[in-house]
């Protein structure tokens, strides 16, 4: 069975360090040189300082160390010790040095603390994929914000099958050059006589000049027979301050219909609640057919109307959270601002044998009791495995013995197996 290739390296306990210096929290395990890898990372991050700015990034040890392009998140806690999330996306081509992709985190401070509380970071070999089931667009021009929504990573001219599923993936950088203001952050879907789609929508601040925030986002599309253009946003929302810089973004998508199995929801409308419990947000059953690592994708909006709203959000397979049960004690948002509108996005895997039922649910929770909630809420689910195709018997066997001298010259069908004896 053909497949993708998916490596997911994870954090499950707590990973503290006090240097002022880069220090690794986890490395993924050893990369094949010359493969192309496609990241998708989600971590729980905190500080021990509201005035200390800390910082996380991903390091490509099979490349002399290098710096994925922007994965450096630089962040002022909105509390102390409350976690918030990193987030990145996007490809390197692995070198070779050996070894894997780190994940690293610095205290900037003397006598300050970091910490990463957990980790779940995907390494995915699409080498095995059409290359028309898969898209990956990135843009690093990087530009002051205005107030208008401004198109930074384009996938132009799809022209899907109607009826298929595209899960696509969008994220950005974004340098803080003021605090207290907003910056915001969508993918735009446009088709042919269609409306344009605008949701997810991130809408986020800072709260220290040095910032550098990331953030991604995921939604499945039921797509039409239209050519369709998939494009990431980034702006400001008010005039009157300095504004924000755009860094870098990508788009990473996927043709569900290629995978042998595969499930997806969407919801657009708002869920709110006065509950400080657990909440399903989503719920997907699926039956692999074949044995199959599967991969699960969840994001939802947060917007709790409140100064240090927080929310938790996790994925439970037939109950048990996945990965691991860190995403259950530590927040993957906090609300700097009321206003705020903060993304909760989510990547794991986990293996089901073949013809199987799990149950997939994508949860969440909140530490206010004002009726508030989560909006632009997606939960996917799809094997690793391809659709295959009709094996092959190759029956056809040439055979041929040539003299000293001779010259062969014999066309081959495909599928064919040349047997060639050539004797001293």
């Amino acid at each position: 069975m053909t497949a993708i290739g998916v490596i997911e390296t994870t954090v499950s306990t707590t990973v503290t360090s006090t240097l002022q210096s880069f220090v690794e929290v986890v490395e993924s395990s050893e990369l094949a040189d010359g493969t192309t890898y496609y990241v998708i990372c989600h971590a729980l991050i905190e500080g021990d300082d509201t005035a200390s700015v800390f910082q996380w990034r991903l390091v490509d040890r099979t490349n002399s160390d290098a710096v994925l392009s922007n994965s450096t998140c630089k962040r002022e806690p909105a509390r102390v010790d409350d976690s918030q999330s990193y987030y990145f996306v996007g490809r390197f081509t692995a070198g070779s040095d050996g070894g894997g992709l780190a994940f690293e985190q610095q205290a900037d401070t003397v006598g300050k603390t970091v910490r990463t509380q957990y980790l779940s970071m995907l390494l995915l070999d699409l080498s095995n994929m059409d290359a028309t089931d898969f898209f990956f667009e990135n843009d690093t021009t990087s530009a002051t914000h205005t107030t208008s929504f401004v198109d930074r990573a384009a996938l132009k001219a799809i022209s899907p099958t109607a009826g298929d599923t595209y899960l696509m993936f969008g994220w950005v950088a974004t340098d803080t050059n003021t605090v207290g203001k907003q910056a915001e952050m969508r993918i735009e879907v446009t088709a042919d006589g269609e409306s344009t789609l605008t949701a997810p929508t991130v809408s986020y601040e800072g709260e220290d000049y040095t910032e550098v925030l990331n953030w991604w986002i995921c939604r499945p599309y039921t797509m039409s027979a239209k050519d369709t253009q998939f494009t990431i946003q980034t702006r400001d929302d008010e005039d009157s301050y300095t504004k924000n810089t755009y860094l870098e973004s990508t788009l990473l998508g996927f043709r569900l219909n290629a995978f042998e199995n595969f499930a997806s929801t969407y919801t657009d409308a708002e869920t709110t609640t006065t509950s400080a419990d657990w909440q399903e947000l989503a719920t997907i059953d699926l039956t692999p057919d074949t044995s199959s690592e599967i991969l699960v994708a969840g994001c939802s909006i947060f917007q709790g109307d409140a100064n240090y709203a927080s929310s938790y959000e996790r994925v439970q397979i037939n109950g048990a959270t996945t990965p691991n049960a860190q995403v259950g004690t530590n927040y993957s948002a906090v609300q700097n601002d009321a206003t705020d509108k903060l993304a909760l996005s989510y990547i794991t895997k986990s293996f089901i044998a073949a013809e199987t039922t799990r149950t997939f649910d994508l949860d969440v929770k909140k530490n206010v009791t004002t009726d508030t909630g989560w909006q632009e809420y997606s939960l996917s689910v799809f094997t690793a495995n391809l659709i295959g195709t009709a094996p092959q018997n190759f029956t056809a066997v040439a055979g041929q013995i040539y003299a000293s001298g001779d010259v062969a010259s014999q066309t081959y069908n495909s599928g064919d197996v040349a047997s060639e004896v050539k004797p001293k």
